[in-house]
């Protein structure tokens, strides 16, 4: 009896938990804890790479798409420009190895919790980064749905708190997994960080630059004769005095360049600045010619370029070969040298040193054709990659073309604030000293002053301020001395004969 009713307990049981589970998975609320599945279990299984045609993001901010035409990547949200091969192919790699950790059922009201909802919708909430792999024809190889980003424990320590770890994947209907890659990097709807932006203008060893203003007063033109030198102004005016380090800024403008984004190719000329553009013309000591149009629309820069020229050879492609210390040794002679054998030895050394010099002259002259061919190849290489971004306009950032952005009288001196304001404010005079008072007897020549008239400056003399004081013949039998008065002891002196001459009055009365 007892057995039997044991068996039934657990019947009951199992039919229970299983009441449960069943319960749980449609109830529509969320599982309280995931379902732990093996690392094996991959998002995508199998994609063949050959029929992959396209790849979009799409988020509820926007979407980007980018397309393989003739076997190159292009961005199809920026008119075609060609798309940075190095991005897409970081994005198949990682999701073709994406692995469920662990999944879970959970009700379709639930999926905002996972920023998990379509964001097909404009109007969307809480929706995740939908990933479509195209082929040819448009058919969806595969589709996944990518929530927010799982996180993990908290550095006590660091400002911005718990790190992403992972992120939450829809795996299939109302079911959620997590996948340990965030693809923060990967999963990105803007068109501008899918442009290839390699290969973009880099200007060096500027020889001279003419920057044409709408405004044909406010154009300026500076050159150099070497590279490293300062730039000069060309035909400058009297009063004109090129900013030295305006014009060393303007000789290195355009050095390692970048861009944010492309204008539209349907954008009119005047909704990019194009329309009153300022045009510099750069030429280089390699030979190049760069014509770059710069443009300012409200907070946003835009710029566009030509490329041209002929690679100019370089100092080092033809300076002649330098000897070395070897090929001009004397032959050392042996003590015991016969002379009927120097005359062959002689022979024998200048014939190996002739072969050595010959041997050096044409290392050195293939060296130079190497050189030369090298740079012939990387001159026309350069040509290449930067006619392909001729009749695109780029939004860069305002100190790319900031130093060369500037009228004529931009780049002249400013005047000294300082010299400005001296010269407009003229400089307190000195307050005047007050009338010594005069005294109703004359006083005795006690304190005469000896004025020396200004005399050439001789080597050697110091020329001083002081003042000489020399007594009166009467005061000089007493025993009174020549003394030499201070400028700053002056004011005493002066009041000291005041005193005498009234204490002589006040004697006579």
């Amino acid at each position: 009896m007892k057995n039997k009713q044991l068996l039934i307990a657990i019947v009951v049981l199992v039919v229970l938990g299983a009441a449960v589970i069943f319960t749980k998975e449609d109830s529509g609320e969320s599982s309280s804890s995931g379902e732990s599945t093996k690392p094996t279990n991959q998002v995508i299984e199998t994609l063949d790479a050959t029929k992959l045609a396209s790849i979009t993001l799409t988020d509820s901010d926007g979407s980007v798409t980018v397309d393989q035409v003739d076997g190159k990547w292009s961005v199809t949200d920026r008119d075609g420009f060609p798309a940075n091969f190095s991005n897409i192919q970081s994005l198949v790699d990682t999701v073709t190895e994406l692995k469920i950790l662990a999944k879970q059922k959970v009700g379709k009201s639930q999926l905002g919790r996972f920023e998990l909802n379509d964001p097909a919708p404009d109007d969307a909430k809480d929706a995740g980064t939908k990933l479509e792999l195209k082929d040819a024809d448009g058919n969806v190889l595969h589709s996944i749905l990518f929530g927010k980003e799982t996180q993990g424990q908290a550095d006590p320590s660091s400002p911005f708190g718990p790190s992403g770890t992972g992120r939450y994947v829809l795996v299939g209907p109302n079911t959620v997994g997590e996948i340990n890659e965030t693809l923060s990097s990967d999963l990105k709807t803007g068109p501008a960080d899918w442009l290839h932006k390699e290969d973009f203008l880099k200007v060096e060893k500027i020889k001279s630059i003419a920057v044409e203003q709408p405004n044909q007063r406010d154009s300026w033109t500076l050159t150099r004769g070497k590279d490293g030198e300062d730039m000069s102004l060309t035909d400058a005016k009297p009063e004109e005095k090129l900013d030295s380090s305006k014009g060393n800024s303007a000789g290195r403008v355009l050095g390692s360049p970048s861009f944010d984004d492309i204008a539209s190719k349907s954008a009119k000329p005047e909704e990019t600045g194009m329309d009153k553009a300022v045009t510099a013309t750069i030429d280089t000591f390699e030979g190049y010619k760069y014509v770059v149009k710069m443009a300012k629309k409200d907070d946003d820069h835009y710029m566009s370029l030509t490329a041209s020229g002929t690679r100019l050879a370089q100092a080092d492609e033809t300076a002649a070969r330098t000897p070395q210390p070897d090929e001009s040794n004397p032959r050392e002679k042996a003590k015991d040298e016969k002379p009927e054998d120097a005359e062959r030895l002689d022979k024998e050394h200048n014939a190996a040193l002739a072969k050595l010099i010959a041997e050096s002259e044409k290392a050195h002259a293939e060296s130079q054709a190497k050189l030369r061919e090298e740079r012939d190849t990387t001159f026309a290489d350069n040509l290449a990659k930067l006619a392909k971004l001729e009749g695109w306009t780029f939004k860069v950032s305002s100190y790319t073309f900031d130093a060369i952005y500037k009228t004529r009288a931009e780049m002249m001196e400013e005047e000294k604030e300082e010299a400005a304001e001296g010269a407009a404010t003229p400089p307190p005079s000195l307050p005047a000293l007050p009338p010594l008072p005069i005294p109703s007897t004359p006083a005795p020549a006690t304190a005469p002053i000896t004025v020396q008239p200004n005399k050439p400056a001789q080597p050697n003399k110091v020329v001083t301020s002081d003042i000489i004081k020399v007594p009166s013949a009467e005061e000089m039998k007493k025993g009174a001395k020549i003394e030499v008065i201070k400028k700053e002891d002056l004011p005493a002196e002066i009041e000291k004969a005041k005193e005498q001459s009234e204490e002589k009055a006040d004697d006579k009365k």
